[in-house]
């Protein structure tokens, strides 16, 4: 059934536009809706449907899809169809080494989590969400008037190597169903240069040969390349769960320092949920916030900082330096094994973390369907916040509690899967990987049984 809707000439080119007029009207819901009270804005950001929509389950849904399809998300992201629509009216540059380099995602990434997160609170201020979603948009366009081809997917998104990473996972992959028939194949249209920009059938404008593809980090899955194969070679397969963990993958320092980032975030998105080891896991940014006086939404920058990027790149360095020094070896070598090796856990903690988003907000659903814009609603669960009814999270309890224990306890068996079949020098090589998984995987396994099961 995949395989026909990515065939259908009409499926893939007429979704984007959907996606495209309900992000616009998600816009038009949050714009104008504001708050500069950080308690109000906790209560707001459940009860205006925009804002609820994006925060709690759209996002969401692109991480568990991106673990279990792929980038099934970019076959249907309006983003796609706004770059590819100025990119045929563009300058069409060619993106330089920077751009290729894959640091833009990383950094605008890093800018938009610790800027637009945790400074200025964009998940929690609808109107600052709006304008977000207009950056987007506008990044877009201008990339693809500027550069050439998919520029903007392939080298700008910012979520660009969260999803290439977590589809390592995918037990879907796209690929050439018999790579004889594209060696005799003459005309070569998946790539040819002449289809690079024409609405429908058009060539792999992300620089990609689907007869050369060895994991699911880079295809974006924007099914164009079945369309203009004459040879109907092209399929999305079934693949073993993270079956592309377990080949041979070069990781760049981009998408390295990105993992870092990422690692470092989800510590604190699954600490936060409960009041102890929130107080724990703060306890570094309090204190440089209290020993330099800082206050107001600096506060959130400086956590931001020290969770996401200080205290993992601490961590990760230190690893990597006991595998270069005692095992000999490179930097990059050792940052991938570590990464990679640890990669499951975070995915698996991540889908945790969307199951208690997603439950957690069921109790605004009525507010924020009988008033979208959600201000009134606020007001009234702030003065008495009994009025929400929790009875469906007292029920679905003991089934989060269940997953609390059974994801990171799967994504740590994938990783200790992944160590055995990775490549390392020697043995003390491997036996550092394993400690640095287990001490990642430890704090969480040990935090989650103490909260759910006492």
């Amino acid at each position: 059934m995949i395989n026909k809707l990515f065939k259908n000439r009409y499926f893939l080119t007429s979704i984007p536009f959907l996606t495209l007029t309900i992000f616009v009207l998600l816009i038009y819901g949050a714009i104008g809706i504001t708050t500069k009270d950080p308690d109000f804005a906790k209560i707001l950001r459940n009860t205006n449907l925009s804002n609820l929509i994006v925060w709690s389950y759209w996002w969401p849904l692109i991480i568990v899809t991106a673990i279990f399809w792929g980038r099934f998300w970019c076959s249907i992201c309006p983003m796609e169809l706004i770059t590819s629509f100025f990119g045929k009216i563009g300058l069409r540059k060619s993106p330089g080494k920077f751009l290729k380099s894959g640091w833009v995602i990383t950094l605008f990434y890093a800018i938009i989590l610790i800027v637009g997160i945790h400074t200025l609170a964009i998940h929690r201020i609808p109107q600052y969400m709006a304008i977000y979603m207009i950056v987007l948009f506008a990044v877009a366009t201008i990339t693809g008037l500027v550069w050439e081809k998919r520029t903007f997917c392939t080298y700008v998104c910012p979520i660009g190597h969260l999803l290439g990473l977590y589809s390592l996972l995918s037990f879907k992959k796209l690929r050439v169903i018999n790579i004889d028939v594209c060696k005799n194949c003459k005309t070569k249209d998946c790539i040819s240069k002449e289809n690079q920009y024409k609405f429908v059938r058009r060539s792999c404008t992300s620089e990609l040969y689907p007869a050369t593809l060895k994991d699911n980090r880079d295809c974006i899955l924007c099914g164009q390349c079945f369309k203009s194969c004459t040879k109907d070679n092209i399929a999305i397969q079934k693949q073993k769960i993270a079956a592309d963990l377990f080949t041979k993958i070069k990781l760049s320092w981009a998408e390295i320092a990105f993992f870092l980032i990422v690692s470092g975030f989800i510590v604190y998105e699954i600490f936060v949920e409960w009041s102890v080891s929130k107080k724990i896991i703060m306890i570094i940014p309090d204190y440089i916030n209290g020993y330099f006086h800082i206050s107001g939404s600096y506060t959130g920058t400086i956590k931001a900082i020290t969770l996401f990027a200080l205290l993992p790149w601490i961590y990760y360095f230190i690893l990597a330096w006991m595998k270069r020094y005692f095992t000999h070896e490179t930097w990059k070598s050792a940052f991938t094994q570590l990464v990679l090796a640890i990669l499951p856990i975070t995915a698996s903690l991540h889908l945790l973390k969307a199951l208690f988003k997603t439950t957690s907000r069921i109790p605004y659903w009525n507010y924020a369907i009988s008033d979208p814009k959600g201000v009134h609603s606020a007001e009234l669960i702030m003065k008495d916040t009994g009025l929400l009814n929790s009875s469906f999270l007292t029920f679905v309890s003991p089934a989060i509690s269940f997953f609390a224990i059974v994801l990171p306890v799967v994504g740590l068996v994938l990783s200790f899967y992944v160590i055995r079949k990775q490549d390392h020098t020697n043995r003390l090589s491997k036996i550092i990987t394993i400690l640095a998984v287990l001490i990642y995987s430890g704090i969480f396994l040990t935090t989650l049984i103490i909260w759910r099961m006492t």
